[in-house]
């Protein structure tokens, strides 16, 4: 039987080895690596770590490499973004909530806590890494190209899983269920291919009716497939979700085509899907999802309801959905802290919009918009923003529109519209 990594392993120590040492040449070459990895890495396991993926390893020599070319530039070494301080309050509350957790006795350990907290400025320090590397245009489409690249692979994993199983008669759905690399849920899997899909699927809307723009709208479907076949009910109905919020707010012409194409998929889908949700029903969603709501609030106002019980109580997915476990493990303080940022992020992306006219920078900004719509709608019973596959890949899209937002409003106009062409450039002017 064929493997179900369709990728040799010396392929994935070769995009490690390769990134680590392209990495001290130019960042964008690091990013490139990570990019890719975040959608194809398996997960490693040790005896003291859990989740360890490759991109940690190209991560470390990316942040030494950019703290060394900061210091050798004298340069300051946070990019400027208007997601800075917000940051740092969900940083502090993170870190507040292992302090208190451990002094109360509610967090197992100081080593989960840390761990936690470790993932989190890594990922903040991903958005300060990739926001800084964008300086024009060029870097935009550098860093979209292999974010789509990354995504790419990862669906392609997914549709070798499914070749592995071949329609059957009298099998169970499960049978036929993808969840991409090894180690990963297939939850997770598909979360990560959702906002993938929705920036491809703003790129081609943006840069239709250019024969560029059916490149995006091919990688959208490709990378479809595999989320219908991961049976993840709540990233279905995210990516429909996000897929109106993006025709709603920016293509309404678009819109009845789309609501058309949602009334006749039901009909076109394969019947081993409609089976899978068919299987959902009010009253399961009220034990399993809804009902996490209430266990979180009621353990949190039991004990510690301003900090809670500390980053990695129960792991990061003990009430099935983000809000309520983001308020068990960080309490009311970490709530206010993480709607916060993603508000923040919300506005970011609304101001860049307003500052530019460019088709693919646009297309970029629409669907990171779609997506974080989607991953609000999904972190209502799934935990998008706290899995590290779909987290990651969420914050090097924002990271991406922190740059945009840095060329087109701080102060980078002119570099930014050199790379347009000239009549973009002149309607700017």
């Amino acid at each position: 039987m064929a493997r179900p990594f369709p990728f040799p392993d010396w392929v994935l120590y070769a995009l490690g080895v390769g990134g680590i040492v392209l990495t001290w040449h130019d960042l964008r070459f690091g990013l490139a690596a990570i990019a890719i990895a975040i959608g194809i890495s398996p997960e490693y396991q040790t005896e003291m770590i859990r989740n360890l993926r490759l991109e940690d390893f190209i991560m470390g020599m990316i942040f030494l490499a950019w703290l060394l070319r900061k210091v050798s530039r004298r340069e300051s070494l946070l990019p400027f973004t208007p997601l800075n301080h917000l940051w740092f309050f969900w940083l502090l509350t993170g870190g507040l909530a292992v302090i208190f957790g451990l002094a109360l006795g509610t967090l197992p350990s100081i080593w989960t806590g840390l761990f936690y907290w470790l993932k989190r400025l890594e990922l903040a320090l991903l958005f300060w890494v990739v926001a800084d590397c964008v300086r024009s245009k060029s870097d935009v489409q550098w860093l979209a190209t292999v974010g789509m690249m990354g995504a790419v692979l990862s669906a392609a994993i997914g549709w070798h899983q499914k070749w592995l199983n071949p329609p059957r008669e009298n099998v169970s759905w499960n049978a036929y269920k993808v969840s991409g690399p090894p180690g990963e849920k297939n939850n997770v899997f598909a979360q990560y291919l959702v906002f993938n899909s929705l920036v491809a699927l703003a790129l081609g809307f943006s840069l239709y009716p250019s024969q560029a723009a059916w490149l995006p709208f091919a990688l959208a479907g490709f990378i479809v497939v595999p989320i219908l076949f991961s049976f993840s009910r709540s990233s279905m109905a995210s990516l429909t979700l996000g897929g109106i919020a993006l025709t709603g707010v920016f293509y309404r012409r678009w819109l009845p085509l789309l609501l058309v194409a949602y009334f006749l998929l039901p009909v076109l889908i394969p019947s081993v899907v409609q089976r899978r949700l068919e299987q959902l029903s009010w009253e399961r969603f009220k034990v399993e999802r809804l009902g996490g709501y209430f266990y979180a609030l009621e353990d949190t106002l039991a004990n510690n309801p301003l900090t809670g019980h500390g980053l990695g109580f129960r792991g990061f997915n003990a009430y099935e959905n983000q809000y309520a476990n983001t308020l068990a493990q960080e309490g009311f303080l970490g709530l206010l802290a993480f709607l916060a940022l993603l508000w923040g992020a919300l506005c970011m992306l609304r101001e860049a919009l307003a500052a530019t006219t460019n088709s693919y920078l646009r297309g970029i900004l629409q669907g990171c918009f779609a997506g974080m719509i989607a991953y609000a709608i999904a972190g209502l019973s799934g935990v998008p923003l706290l899995a590290i596959r779909p987290s990651e890949t969420f914050w090097f899209w924002m990271g991406l529109c922190a740059g945009i937002w840095r060329i087109t409003v701080v102060g980078g106009e002119e570099e930014a519209m050199d790379e347009m062409s000239e009549p973009e450039a002149v309607s700017v002017r």
